[in-house]
Order: structure tokens, then C-alpha cells, then sequence
């Protein structure tokens, strides 16, 4: 039984980076220079700092999702996160980043219920309406992220944002093979995630 949740492990996986490799490009000009346009730019959220700056990851993401805004791949950016409590929002902190950034507010949108990464993705497909997108996150985590995106129906391809190496990676990489195994399934059986309509304003 152990060999075999082993072997289900590395082979789902596996599956889920091999199957959206020729999906994922290696930098942001990359997409840009293909020339092809998407509904939406997709940014995950990850930690915002009691002070309300970004993470280092989550800056990387964020800067990422406003260089391809700025060069006309996509008309919006989705900042997709945690945004349950009143003092901890990671979708209104990363538009707000954005803004100042020069992204006209109008063109940011905030999904507070991307609690998970599949969340964001059904959530942004079934209730946002996007039939495509570009997914922004770091490599470890674009794999599943794009599987993910195309696994709820959209024409998906991931933008990868690492600027360097960052603290914790290797706890990241181990989280990131059990989460692999968790969407496979999420995706296989077309879940709807708990509260799919929270907060919606489209």
C-alpha cells in the first residue's frame, strides 16, 4: 500500500508538469512576444506583511501581472487571494500595489475568494467568465496553477515570475507535491469549491 501511494504520488505528479509544460513560458516578455491576447491576467496570492507591503514572492507576481498588462496582452489583471478578514486582505493589497504602480483601477479586478488555487481558477472561469488567461505565479507553483486553469476550461498558459531564489523553498516544493495530488482530483471530478460565490462583484 505504501509503494502504491508513493507511485501515485510521483506519477500524478508527474502527469500535472508534464502535461502543461508546453503551456508555461519563462518570463513575462516571453508571452508578451508571442503577440497574443488573453481575457485576463491571473495574479495567487500569497503573504502580505502586517505593514501592508508584498511578500517578496507576491511582488515578484504582481510585478510580473503589470508587465504583461503594460504591453497589451490582456485588458485586466485578477488579483486572486485571501481576502476572509478585515485585517488581513491580500487581493485589495496587491491591487492597491498595482494602482500605484500605474494600472488604472478600472482595469483590477479582486477575488477575495481564491482561498486555493483551484478556487481561483473555477471561480475566475465560472463566475468572472474568462475563456482564457495568463496565470502569474513562481515556477514551483505554475505547474499546477496552469493544470488547474485548463483543468475548469480555459485556454490557459502561465507567465513565470521568479526574479532569484527565495526563503523556505524547499518547504514550498514539498507543499507543492501533496497540493499537485489534492487538484488532480479537484480537477478529475469538476469540484465546486465551498462558497463559490462569495463576494462576487463582476
Amino acid at each position: 500500500m505504501l509503494l502504491l501511494a508513493v507511485l501515485a504520488l510521483v506519477g500524478i505528479n508527474a502527469w500535472t508538469v508534464l502535461s502543461v509544460k508546453p503551456h508555461i513560458e519563462p518570463t513575462p516578455a516571453a508571452v508578451a512576444e508571442s503577440g497574443q491576447t488573453y481575457d485576463c491576467i491571473i495574479v495567487l496570492g500569497a503573504s502580505v506583511y502586517a505593514d501592508g507591503t508584498l511578500s517578496p514572492i507576491l511582488e515578484n507576481r504582481v510585478d510580473a501581472a503589470i508587465e504583461l498588462y503594460n504591453q497589451g496582452v490582456a485588458p485586466i489583471i485578477v488579483m486572486s487571494g485571501d481576502g476572509r478578514a478585515s485585517n488581513y486582505d491580500e487581493p485589495t493589497t496587491m491591487k492597491e500595489y498595482a494602482i500605484n504602480q500605474g494600472v488604472p483601477a478600472d482595469d483590477v479586478y479582486c477575488d477575495p475568494g481564491g482561498y486555493h488555487t483551484y478556487d481561483t481558477m473555477w471561480r475566475v472561469h465560472s463566475v468572472f467568465g474568462a475563456q482564457s488567461s495568463v496565470v502569474v505565479t513562481q515556477e514551483y507553483h505554475l505547474y499546477r496553477a496552469v493544470y488547474d486553469a485548463r483543468g475548469v476550461g480555459m485556454d490557459a498558459i502561465g507567465a513565470v515570475s521568479d526574479t532569484g531564489t527565495y526563503e523556505n523553498q524547499l518547504w514550498y516544493d514539498v507543499r507543492e507535491c501533496a497540493g499537485r495530488v489534492q487538484d488532480f482530483f479537484q480537477v478529475l471530478t469538476n469540484a465546486v469549491p465551498d462558497n463559490p460565490y462569495v463576494d462576487v462583484e463582476v
